[in-house]
């Protein structure tokens, strides 16, 4: 028998009520418990194993292109949007919800107004996440299918990044409209609870609710992956055109061509990849809510609905945390950054090929504006540092 069914009542039905509640249940109300061990624990150890690896990687890439000029391209600017949005989710969405599902009432005190930022802030981050990738697919569609036409420019790219949030703004504001912090006094004698506050969302029509989960389904879902697969379809069979026609010669330019597709291949591999984990690991979720705010018969609110919606909303989340290690497994530049910060030892392999482009950088320096020199070079001590250093004299 679930306590809320109380809240209306008054003082002295509630008291005469209390004797037929479940003393279990009335315990979880004034210990703000909704979650029994060990599923308790569970999920703390869970959600903070997913918090401490999404931020941690998400930071790498923000980090990744904000320390080094060369990572600041217009390309990298929507991923690092995905980053930021990505690390909301692990620093504030995944806190918050993991509170929400352990908590029988809202703990935070009674300010109403915290109860609906939260709310539009968690809702902002998923939308913004899911713009982004949907962005990055268009973006690479017109890079890939239209060549010829004018490159996205840094100003372009902020308007657009401007524009992203807005939009996910917008689309979360109903949350932040309709979320209410609703009071009740509750005085059972001898349990110290003498009130508890829930935030709601209250909304003005009939399965309003129900009318917003159909609507963040098309918005956040629905929509993104029709628009990203269709993407990735047509750079499939651009790409495949271009293997098919452009690698017959064994000339130097057919060798570039070579280089510069499996190149495409490999950022469509990535891009896809988040695509499709974004679009696997969000399905339970919203299907979860889709039958939770449609289906009235079952209670999801039990501790058994509340660890199923737990465990969907970690597949969730889960995107935010995969996304930083598919940069650093199929991006060479972002993966030799978050191992510059990381201080990480570089193979011989990734020596050998700084040695390559070194010498090549020195190469393209006209014969009258250098030597170049096989010379141990001295610090400015006098004492041998490198034996085999290559140094470069003006002459």
């Amino acid at each position: 028998m679930e306590l809320s069914i109380t809240l209306n009542m008054s003082e002295n039905e509630i008291l005469a009520k209390s004797n037929n509640v479940d003393p279990k249940l009335i315990s979880r109300y004034v210990e703000n418990r909704a979650v029994d061990e060990p599923a308790y624990t569970i999920l703390i150890i869970m959600y903070c194993t997913l918090i401490c690896v999404g931020a941690l990687g998400n930071t790498l890439v923000i980090v990744s292109v904000v320390r080094k000029p060369a990572m600041r391209t217009p390309r990298n600017m929507f991923i690092v949007n995905l980053a930021v949005s990505d690390f909301l989710l692990c620093t504030i969405t995944m806190p918050l919800t993991l509170m929400e599902i352990l908590t029988k009432h809202w703990p935070l005190g009674n300010h109403f107004i915290v109860c609906k930022m939260i709310g539009a802030l968690q809702a902002t981050s998923i939308f913004v996440s899911t713009i982004s990738i949907t962005a990055i697919a268009l973006d690479r569609y017109q890079v890939i299918v239209y060549p010829t036409k004018e490159s996205l420019q840094l100003f372009g790219a902020a308007v657009i990044l401007l524009v992203i949030w807005i939009i996910a703004i917008i689309l979360a504001s109903p949350i932040f409209i309709y979320k209410t912090l609703v009071h009740h006094d509750l005085k059972l004698n001898g349990t110290g609870l003498d009130g508890v506050n829930f935030c709601i969302e209250d909304w003005p029509v009939a399965h309003g609710r129900a009318y917003y989960s159909i609507f963040s389904l098309i918005f956040q879902y629905i929509l993104p992956i029709f628009i990203v697969s269709v993407a990735y379809l047509r750079i499939y069979f651009k790409l495949r055109y271009r293997f098919a026609g452009g690698y017959i010669a064994n000339d130097d330019n057919s060798t570039r061509r070579q280089l510069r597709g499996r190149k495409l291949q490999r950022t469509n591999i990535l891009l896809v990849s988040i695509a499709v984990i974004f679009c696997i690991s969000w399905l339970p979720l919203n299907m979860f809510n889709l039958i939770a705010d449609l289906w009235d018969s079952v209670d999801f609110t039990s501790q058994e609905m509340m660890i199923v919606y737990a465990v969907c909303h970690m597949m969730g989340m889960s995107s935010a945390c995969s996304n930083p290690v598919l940069y650093g497994w199929l991006n060479d530049n972002f993966w030799k950054e978050f191992k510059d910060i990381l201080c990480f030892p570089k193979t011989r392999i990734e020596k050998a090929g700084e040695r390559k482009t070194s010498i090549k950088r020195i190469q393209k320096i006209p014969d009258n504006k250098k030597c170049l020199l096989s010379v141990p070079m001295e610090n400015h001590q006098g004492t041998i540092t490198n034996a085999t250093e290559m140094s470069v004299l003006k002459c």
